[in-house]
């Protein structure tokens, strides 16, 4: 098995970065349930956890979030939770919508099945994702522009504020699904 030459790296004060993506691009997140139930699971993580969530935006294939907690620690478990609970309720689901019928949640489910390892009977998430710590404010600027900006250059929106799973409609307006914590370096 090869290994991968990217390491995450996660530092006690700095903003963890973070992008993951879902297996083979499957566009689960275009299903407003699992948006949704994608933003529950970061809302309940982030106060179980003790992390102050600064910025997210949830594409259909992938995610990045900018996450903060005094010791690294804590923002390594909530990145972990966040990905094993969204992952078991996005198999679920899929599982259901596809014994009802429903011919997208089959081949998604298929291709979860497919990219399976070991005793696990579904992958959801591609192996690894990316961590990136942000200490700055410039820096931390440049990383919730990227990722507010991806809707808009993906297509999806006009204006970034326009997406729905996006803090920055909550920069924008103070509105959105998903409160995002006050933060300053």
């Amino acid at each position: 098995m090869a290994s991968s030459r990217y390491h995450n790296f996660y530092e006690d004060g700095a903003v963890c970065f973070w992008t993951s993506a879902i297996v083979a691009h499957i566009p689960i997140f275009s299903s407003r349930t699992a948006a949704l139930m994608l933003v529950d699971v970061l809302d309940a993580r982030r106060t179980a956890c003790g992390v102050k969530l600064i910025g997210y935006v949830i594409m259909p294939d992938h995610i990045h979030f900018a996450a903060w907690a005094e010791k690294a620690d804590a923002v390594e478990r909530f990145i972990s939770q966040v990905l094993g609970i969204s992952s078991s309720n996005i198999a679920a689901m899929t599982q259901r919508a596809a014994a009802r019928g429903d011919r997208t949640a089959a081949k998604w489910l298929a291709g979860f099945q497919a990219r399976a390892r070991g005793n696990a009977k579904v992958r959801v998430w591609k192996e690894r994702g990316r961590a990136f710590p942000v200490t700055d404010s410039d820096a931390l600027r440049d990383k919730l522009n990227y990722m507010h900006a991806n809707p808009v250059e993906a297509g999806l929106v006009a204006r970034a504020e326009d997406w729905e799973f996006s803090s920055a409609a909550w920069y924008a307006y103070g509105t959105g699904p998903l409160r995002i914590d006050d933060f300053e370096f």
